[in-house]
């Protein structure tokens, strides 16, 4: 499963993440991350839990990101690119009884 990404250049958050060279904030990618993967679980996204995420390359406003999520039994896998460039990738966790 893929899901895309993308913010315009004139987004708010770029005014002060950061001036002069702005990126799209991690915790924005997270949130992407968590609402994409508790569609797809008939989940709430506080129900699903980010248990490691690493960050590699920023994201600049407008380029395009891709999202693949691997989930199965109360654990999964996400992937974050940018065309072959890795943004970031982690693991979810979620209880098998929400």
């Amino acid at each position: 499963m893929a899901d895309v990404f993308e913010l315009a250049p004139d987004h708010p958050v770029f005014a002060g993440h950061f001036p002069g060279r702005p990126i799209v904030p991690g915790v924005m990618l997270l949130d992407w991350v968590l609402r994409e993967a508790a569609r797809l679980l008939a989940r709430t996204p506080a129900a699903i839990r980010v248990r490691e995420a690493k960050f590699f390359t920023p994201l600049a406003p407008a380029q395009r990101a891709e999202l693949k999520l691997d989930l199965s039994g109360t654990r999964g896998a996400f992937d974050i690119r940018c065309g072959n460039v890795a943004i970031a990738r982690g693991v979810l966790e979620w209880d098998a009884h929400d």
